[in-house]
């Protein structure tokens, strides 16, 4: 199949339909929304533009037309690109009913012919999947539903669904089917084969050859089933040929009347407007035959295949006159935007084997002549559905037709059509489900013929008749009374040599149609797993009684007693093993649920359940059981609340952790009542951890603060053992006894430290500092021992002789208190998985089984390997065997994982691993710098993926992980620019940590000062609660990491410590501040330098301001940026979190700062009073009336219109970014496309506004406007709140019927597409698309009136008042990436330099507040082919545009002055809103692909070098580049 070729061809259950084939200049001139509109001939721009794509893409496209009802065509747009990627565009013309469907599914031959789905990422917005079998995608309001499909689908099945109506379309029962692969199906005109070009357009290396075309077809090939050369005629001229060819003239009258209607931006149009729409077309064409031309110079000139009109013109019946009438009469059914359906033109040969198409069954009867028969034989019945089948000339039946019906006394009617050459038997049953048992029929049935006869079984058989009104037609009709049941039937030969069955399984007949088409093989396939599955359970069962008949079989112990069986201790090897981690699938750890404040608790406190935790304290503090009993009883009540309740739970808990609360209030309990407590606590939390993905953070949160637990023996062992401990190593006084009675009484998680403690005094040859060292690294003091119920007031003594047998048992002991006390520690976690053994202690030794399926050799092996290389110091060899133990755990770990009888304990590993890779990390983090580089970035990554495994919204996170393993890829195999690329992800992972750490404060900290007041926590324990709370979680030790990593990447990369965004020196006082948008509104009467912790890259800068240094990263090419440049105001990016630290503590000092080259500055202490005073300062005042400047802004008129086409431009009605693309027009080459754009001129806003229809609303912001004279500004609420005030009153204005006609006409005359609906505000008679236009040009002129535009007049004393409007109007160009480029490098001012940044998307991700940032490259004017990359991306997010749209751009009289910033003042707003997506770079070409994105840079630094050599000064340019390779500029403006 030739690249890009798309077909309609037929199989069993779907339709063949004839392709219709369009030249590819017919095609670009229907696509207009998104392509060039250069300012020639149309012929000549049609012509441009496919060469321009074919150069990119080298692809070829097909159109597809197939009828519909009501006068309707559906319009199929297929293109294959040379990855072998294809794109469907699917629009219905003239417009699609309300609530279209696509009910879709994909064929991939590969995997069978069912219907597949697409991965989700490839979904059109707005899909759902349909009962696991198919997708619905709805139709956009406004242009064309794109299907982009990956290179393993052969074919697309469809049908459409009207939701409005419920109608289903189809054809006639059957799916359309839009083929992918093989031979064409009815091929017209050859495919154009690629052009070549000699355009900079970035483009990969295509192998993209067409064989010649043949002068005549192979030998012995027909027209059925060949391509044939096109016949030789004569030219065909004058009159005679319009008599001559009249019905053939159809096809290109009604190309010519689509051409026509679609010129005239596709109106809705009544009957008498088709008539005349069509008659001009006739009257059109005839005129120019008449003349002279010849009807192939008009196929040519229209599209239409050659020798089209005159096939069809023979293929019809004798041809009647052309009309000569005035108004000729349209065919019937003629709808103005879809061409009549023409014949299909015989496709040429390629000269090699194409796929065969099948063959068609060649009968008497045609499809139409069964349909009647079918309908005939119902005897009025209803049709609930039908089926035609094409089973292939092979078989015995060939074609067959099953309709389902229901007659008027209820019965189910089987009507069975088979095409034969021999006689045939209806073989059948009743079916009560589909793949149940044949039963015999429901009483009352009957059959027609009525020579049925049973089988000795369930089954019947009836004699299908021969049809002698269709020859080799067979029929048979059954009737039965099922309601729910259907029936089940096979087709055989009379002879009984062939059996006929559905596609390998049994056809079905039930009134649902859905029930009929069930895929029974699927069902029962599904019956056999749990067949085998019910047959596995019942024999793990059998071993379970086994088990526990073993269990209670007594055996002698040394101390007497019973136990379990003995769990054997498995011997590992001295020396842990380096471990080999598996080729993971980092996309399978994704989870989009789960994340720390996102399931309704960021910023909410829930009451009840704060309520109910204070209410319970008093109670709690009596002991830790009492305490996990009420946790267990208030957790249900807390889901109840969703997250915010979990959030006080987890409060609550870490309240407790730190100390805060009571543990024990005189009250003696046992330790395996606390630990039995303990468990009933944590195993509903273990449940909550796997059925509710969306509470998972906040579940693993509370876990990580309390102990596992455990029943019996496992808590009352700590009573127990301890008293062991004293009697074998005679220690029964002082300390140790004080230390027994506690535990005797109330055992808590202080025990742990304590017994740790003694351990390290004793090793220490009892060293009483080392004891208390310990003691107060985890909040102990004397204090705190004496508080108990039970004090511990004396320190530990003993002998030497005791050492040897204290530390053993004291190291034993710690295994028991671990057990209960410490869910998160590693040891203790790993034993409890994989199974330990205790010697009895007073007749009972503890047993603790392996965990079924987790505890395998491989996790054995990871376990000893991740604590062995721990205690050896060796952090790489230890983080890399912790999270492979992590994955291997996944598969019961992940959201809804894989149960297990013991998951809770499976989930304190997981815990316990995640919070010892905090602790390797920290424990080396001083040994980073004299590490190799590869190294450290291989545990940055095991870091980056430990905090991906414990988050819940991770999908960032992920991204970043699959960056960061290409860095790791490409430093191991020595790449140029991996340490750019490396510092590119360090700066996207740690704008993630950022939000990482606001989602843990936001969701925590108003619940812990809600309830801590009420509990009496300490306030300072509240102030940083949950700032001590992220530095608990995996996201410290990565940061700990990035922190360590980033100086280093920035001297292998040259980076230096510092950006300078714009190279001004500048002397001031440094002002620290949190944001420069909070300052935006102040002025400040002294020079100042400003140190802003966050700057996002639209603000202005405040009046008084000389420099701005931040350790944020706008754009060099952002708004903020541009403007600091322009208005001479030194802007720095610091790197250096320690220079950051040193900026801070100079808060009011005065400085001079001086840059460097391009990534350094020099600060230097000054005098204050050598300062002087603050530039602009004193020309500002505090309301919007100001003192005139150098700078004005002139006063515009209105003119008279209210809408104009590009041709009309000029600079008495609209700004310079309108008349600049104009100027560029046929002065750029050819693969420098420029949109199409119409334009609202200066003062249309006004005159709207003074229409009557909009006289309360000019009242109304008459009185508005003179409130924002007299306000003052510094009062930065009031400010914002009357801005917003202002804006909305401008959005509620309504179009005037002039405004609407001559905008109709001038997106008319530039071929851009009219928006579907109304113009003007919903509810106030706008509707559809058009509502969303409207709301977007009133929005362009509300944005005079947004906080940047009005501070930064004020700031350049310009009158606000006299700013107009214009609103430019351009299709949006849908985006794969975009840019902005300066012609003279804006770091340096070197004029022989481009400086250019790209982001994926569209461009408002780069110039607005975007985190991160963008591509950078500068490319030398004489070496533009090699571009030279400063900087990746950063950026985590992109904006994308889905569907054709619009976008209506600000062109106001104050964005070009001389001498003020005026550019990006203004808001520019799409129709349609672009979606924010993710970007994975990783798999992104312009990162991944260093051919691609040579390339791609090179066509950018190109086109900044055409245009400037076209203008003749440096350019400020925006653009972009397409989907299919086409490169757009859609601004450009001389650069300050």
């Amino acid at each position: 199949m030739n690249a890009g070729s798309g077909a309609l061809a037929a199989r069993s259950g779907a339709t063949a339909w004839s392709r219709r084939v369009v030249d590819p200049a017919l095609r670009d001139a229907s696509r207009r929304t998104g392509s060039a509109r250069p300012s020639v001939g149309p012929s000549r721009a049609r012509r441009n533009a496919v060469e321009v794509r074919a150069a990119i893409l080298g692809e070829v496209t097909d159109m597809i037309g197939i009828p519909l009802p009501e006068g309707r065509q559906l319009i199929a747009t297929v293109k294959t690109n040379p990855q072998g990627v294809h794109t469907i565009s699917l629009q219905c013309e003239p417009n699609a009913p309300l609530g279209l469907l696509l009910h879709w599914g994909v064929i991939r031959s590969a995997v069978s012919q069912d219907w597949q789905l697409l991965p989700p990422e490839l979904n059109p917005p707005g899909t759902v999947v349909y009962k696991q079998k198919a997708l619905q995608s709805p139709f956009p309001a406004f242009g064309a539903l794109q299907l982009v499909l990956d290179p393993g689908v052969d074919a697309v099945e469809f049908c459409l669904k009207v939701e409005t109506t419920g109608d289903w379309i189809n054809d006639h029962g059957r799916n359309f089917r839009i083929e992918l692969g093989g031979s064409p199906v009815g091929a017209g005109a050859a495919p154009r084969a690629p052009t070549t070009s000699n355009s900079f357009a970035p483009e990969y290396t295509l192998d993209v050859r067409m064989p010649p075309t043949p002068a005549s077809p192979p030998p012995g090939t027909s027209n059925s089933n060949a391509a044939a050369a096109p016949p030789q005629h004569a030219a065909i001229r004058g009159s005679s040929a319009v008599n001559e060819l009249a019905a053939g003239l159809d096809v290109l009258f009604g190309v010519a009347a689509y051409l026509r209607w679609e010129q005239m931006g596709k109106p809705r149009v009544d009957e008498d407007e088709k008539h005349r729409i069509y008659s001009d077309a006739v009257n059109h064409i005839t005129q120019r035959l008449n003349s002279g031309e010849s009807v192939e110079a008009l196929e040519t000139e229209f599209g239409v295949p050659p020798g089209l009109v005159r096939q069809t013109a023979a293929l019809a019946a004798p041809p009647a006159a052309a009309p000569a009438q005035a108004k000729p009469t349209p065919p019937p059914g003629f709808t103005p935007p879809a061409p009549p359906k023409a014949a299909p033109a015989p496709a040429p040969s390629y000269g090699y084997d194409a796929a065969p198409a099948p063959a068609p069954v060649v009968g008497e009867a045609t499809p139409m002549d069964i349909a009647n028969l079918c309908e005939a034989r119902a005897n009025g019945a209803q049709l609930l559905w039908r089926r035609e089948l094409n089973l292939g000339q092979a078989n015995a039946v060939k074609l067959m037709v099953i309709e389902g019906r229901r007659t008027a006394q209820g019965m189910l009617q089987m009507i069975v059509f088979g095409r034969s050459d021999q006689g045939i038997v209806l073989h059948w049953a009743g079916l009560d489900q589909p793949a149940g048992e044949w039963k015999n029929p429901p009483h009352g049935w009957s059959s027609m013929p009525e020579n049925s006869w049973g089988t000795g079984g369930a089954s019947w058989e009836t004699e299908m008749e021969a049809l002698t009104t269709a020859r080799g037609w067979h029929a048979a009709t059954i009737e039965a009374p099922c309601d729910r049941d259907g029936l089940v039937f096979v087709i055989r030969t009379a002879d009984s040599a062939h059996w006929i069955k559905d596609d390998g399984q049994d056809f079905m007949c039930f009134a649902d149609e859905a029930m009929t088409l069930t895929d029974v093989r699927a069902i029962v396939k599904r019956r056999k797993e749990e067949e085998r599955a019910r047959r596995k359970a019942e024999k793990e069962e059998q071993r379970r009684r086994e088990r526990e008949q073993q269990r209670s079989s007594p055996q002698k112990l040394k101390r007497g007693g019973l136990s379990t069986t003995t769990v054997k201790e498995v011997k590992m090897p001295a020396r842990p093993e380096v471990i080999k981690r598996k080729d993971w699938n980092h996309d399978e750890i994704k989870m989009h649920q789960g994340a720390f404040g996102h399931a309704g608790a960021a910023g909410n406190v829930a009451g009840g359940s704060v309520d109910n935790i204070c209410n319970s304290e008093e109670g709690a503090t009596r002991s830790l059981m009492h305490r996990f009993n009420i946790a267990s009883d208030l957790i249900p009540q807390c889901k109840g609340e969703g997250e915010a309740g979990l959030v006080a739970m987890a409060v609550w808990f870490r309240f407790m952790a730190l100390r805060q609360l009571v543990w024990n209030n005189d009250y003696n309990i046992k330790p395996r009542e606390i630990s039995a407590a303990q468990l009933k606590c944590t195993t509903q939390l273990a449940a909550l951890h796997k059925d509710d993905p969306a509470m998972r953070d906040v579940t693993r949160f509370i876990m990580a603060t309390i102990g596992r637990g455990g029943d019996g023996d496992v808590g009352q062992r700590i009573r127990d053992e301890i008293l062991v401990v004293q009697r074998n190593n005679n220690c029964m006084g002082g300390m140790m006894e004080e230390w027994h009675q506690k535990l005797h009484n109330n055992t808590s998680p202080d025990d742990v430290p304590i017994c740790e403690a003694l351990i390290k005094f004793i090793a220490a040859d009892c060293d009483i500092s080392v004891y208390w060292d310990h003691l107060h690294a985890n909040g102990i003091t004397k204090e705190r021992m004496a508080s108990y119920d039970r004090k511990i007031c004396g320190e530990p003594s003993f002998k030497p002789d005791q050492y040897e047998g204290l530390t053993r048992d004291l190291k034993e002991y710690l295994r028991t208190l671990k057990a209960v006390h410490s869910g998160a520690d590693l040891d203790s976690a790993a034993e409890n998985v994989m199974g330990y053994h205790q010697d009895a202690c007073k007749g009972k030794e503890i047993n603790m089984p392996p965990v079924t399926e987790v505890a395998t050799d491989r996790m054995r092996s990871l376990l000893h390997s991740a604590r062995g290389f721990r205690d050896l110091g060796e952090p790489l060899h230890s983080m890399e065997a912790m999270l492979e133990a992590r994955r291997e755990l996944w598969t019961w770990t992940r959201p809804g994982g894989s149960d297990n009888s013991r998951l809770k304990d499976v989930i304190y590993l997981d815990l316990a691993l995640e919070s010892a890779v905090r602790q390797v990390v920290e424990a080396n983090l001083s040994s980073m710098a004299t590490r190799a580089p590869v190294d450290v970035l291989k545990m940055t990554g095991l870091a980056l993926e430990n905090l991906a495994l414990s988050s819940g919204g991770n999908d960032e996170l992920v991204i970043c992980l699959q960056q960061w393993q290409g860095v790791v890829g490409s430093a191991m195999n020595g790449g140029n620019d991996w340490a750019l690329q490396a510092k590119s992800v360090v700066d996207r992972v740690n704008n993630a940590l950022g939000e990482v750490s606001q989602r843990y404060i936001n969701a925590l900290q108003p619940t812990a000062h809600a309830m801590g007041g009420r509990l009496g926590v300490d306030g300072h324990v509240l102030d940083i609660f949950s700032e001590e709370v992220v530095r608990g979680t995996p996201a410290a030790p990565l940061s700990q990491m990035l922190r360590a990593l980033d100086p280093r990447l920035r001297e292998m990369s040259n980076m230096g410590s510092w950006s300078i965004v714009s190279p001004v020196e500048a002397a001031g006082v440094i002002e620290v501040i949190n944001d420069l948008k909070d300052v935006q509104n102040k002025t400040y009467s002294v020079p100042t330098v400003l140190v802003s912790r966050r700057v996002g890259g639209e603000e202005d800068i405040p009046p008084g301001v000389v420099g701005l240094i931040t350790p944020d990263m706008p754009d060099v090419l952002a708004h903020t940026s541009v403007r600091a440049r322009n208005e001479r105001v030194l802007f720095a990016t610091v790197f250096d979190a320690g220079r950051m630290s040193e900026l801070e503590g100079m808060h009011g000092q005065a400085v001079n700062c001086a840059p460097v080259g391009a990534d350094d500055l020099r600060i230097t202490s000054v005098d204050p009073s050598s300062l002087g005073a603050a530039p602009g300062a004193g020309a500002v005042n505090m309301s919007m009336s100001a003192p005139p400047s150098g700078v004005n802004i002139a006063k515009r008129e209105f003119m008279g219109r209210y809408a104009v086409p590009s041709p009309e431009f000029t600079g008495a009605i609209v700004g310079g970014k309108s008349r600049n693309l104009q100027e560029l027009r046929g002065r750029l080459p050819d693969w420098i496309n420029l949109p199409a754009q119409v334009a609202l001129p200066f003062c249309t806003f006004d005159a709207v506004l003074a229409h009557p229809n909009n006289g309360h609303i000019a009242q109304h912001l008459q009185g508005l406007r003179q409130e924002l004279e007299h306000l003052d500004f510094s009062n930065q609420a009031a400010f914002q709140d009357l801005l917003g005030r202002i804006r909305a009153c401008i959005m509620q204005m309504v179009p005037t019927p002039e405004l609407v006609d001559e905008m109709s006409r001038a997106f008319a005359a530039e071929r851009l597409p009219w928006p579907e609906g109304h113009l003007g505000p919903e509810g106030a008679g706008g509707s559809g698309a058009a509502a969303h236009a409207w709301a977007a040009v009133t929005g362009v002129w509300a944005s005079k009136y947004n906080e940047r535009a009005v501070l930064s007049c004020r700031k350049a004393g310009l009158s606000h008042e006299n700013v107009s409007m214009a609103v430019l109007c351009q299709p949006v160009v849908q985006s794969q990436y975009a840019f902005v480029l300066h012609t003279t490098n804006p770091q340096t001012g070197d004029p022989n330099e481009i400086y250019g940044e790209v982001v994926c998307g569209m461009g408002e991700a780069l110039v607005g507040n975007f985190p991160g940032r963008a591509l950078s490259f500068v490319a030398r004017k004489d070496d533009l082919t090699n571009a030279r990359v400063t900087g990746f991306p950063s950026k985590a997010n992109g904006l994308f545009t889905d569907a054709p749209t619009l976008i209506f751009r600000s062109d106001s009289n104050g964005e070009d002055l001389e001498g003020f910033a005026g550019a990006g003042l203004y808001d520019s707003i799409q129709m349609h809103e672009a979606k924010l997506r993710p970007v994975d770079y990783s798999r992104d070409p312009i990162v991944s692909d260093e051919t691609f994105r040579a390339q791609a840079l090179a066509a950018i630094a190109h086109a900044a070098n055409e245009i400037e050599q076209a203008l003749g000064s440096p350019q400020d340019i925006e653009g972009c580049i397409a989907a299919d390779g086409a490169l757009y500029v859609v601004q450009t403006r001389p650069q300050v």
